[in-house]
Formats: structure tokens, C-alpha cells, sequence
């Protein structure tokens, strides 16, 4: 009896990261068209954050710069980066903190008008470096990854500021 409660456990585990690791694979793909449809460059990587191992050192390379880490960014994924109409774009997933992890997108213009005014409280704003930053939603005290329309939103009204 104690083996089938065993099985059962690792069986539902399993049918969890393999619907989570869908999702992501789901996701990837929406950036990849969120990038071809602007004209951007996709960099990736696709695969999904890894909670299993140590993340206290975060490794940036072109085009996300070091400064990121001062978000308390432990890991990177779905990079896209490139121009619009001259203002550099990055865009990505990632997870921030390590003990009390949550998925957040940034995107990130290097402008000198933050052109990420809005009235929502989701929404967070901070400018540094030369780069005004957007930091995904935020709901209930938690961030969550910004979706495709809304970034699609975004980039629209960076095309036309």
C-alpha cells in the first residue's frame, strides 16, 4: 500500500513539472513571435528556470547588462533584444530573490524620457543607468511575468512616443 501512495505522489510531481515546463515552452514561443513581429532579435535561452541548484551568482552577457543583478535577479531567460525607431529594447524573463523566488519580466529602454508612464499600479517604473526599466506585474504583493499583449502594448506606444 505504502508503494502505490509512493507511485502516486512521484506520478502527480511529475505530471506538475512537465506541465510547467510546457508552459514555458509555450511561452518561448510567444516571445520568439513577440520579437519576429517588431523586428527584434530572439536570444534566449528557452529553457525554464532551474530552482534546484545554487543561483546566488547571476551571469549576464550581452545585451543584458551586470547592473541587472541589482534587481536581485538570480536567473535570465527568453532574452530579446534590438531598436525601435532608435531607442535600444531589452526584454526578458527571470526570477528574482532566492529563498522566496517569484518570475517577474523586465523591459528595459535606453531613452531619456521614461516612456513607461502609466496609472496602473502593477506597473513599476525605475530609471538607472541610463535605461528606464518596467518590472513586471504586480498583483497581491507578488510579481508576475508580463504577458505578450501587454509588452505588445508597450512597445506600441515606444514606436509612437
Amino acid at each position: 500500500m505504502a508503494y502505490m501512495t509512493l507511485l502516486k505522489l512521484i506520478l502527480f510531481l511529475a505530471a506538475v513539472l512537465g506541465a510547467v515546463r510546457i508552459a514555458y515552452m509555450f511561452r518561448a514561443q510567444a516571445m520568439r513571435r513577440l520579437a519576429a513581429k517588431w523586428g527584434l532579435q530572439y536570444i534566449g535561452p528557452t529553457s525554464a528556470p532551474q530552482w534546484w541548484w545554487n543561483r546566488s551568482h547571476l551571469v549576464t552577457g550581452p545585451p543584458v547588462p551586470a547592473w541587472v543583478s541589482h534587481f536581485g535577479i538570480t536567473q535570465i531567460w527568453n532574452v530579446v533584444e534590438g531598436t525601435i525607431d532608435g531607442k535600444s529594447v531589452i526584454i526578458f524573463d527571470s526570477i528574482v530573490g532566492d529563498f522566496r523566488s517569484q518570475a517577474r519580466t523586465f523591459m528595459m529602454c535606453q531613452t531619456g524620457q521614461n516612456p513607461f508612464e502609466t496609472d496602473s499600479a502593477v506597473d513599476r517604473v525605475v530609471e538607472t543607468h541610463g535605461w528606464t526599466v518596467l518590472q513586471g506585474i504586480w498583483f497581491l504583493w507578488f510579481s508576475w511575468i508580463m504577458g505578450t499583449r501587454r509588452l505588445d502594448r508597450h512597445l506600441h506606444k515606444l514606436r509612437f512616443e
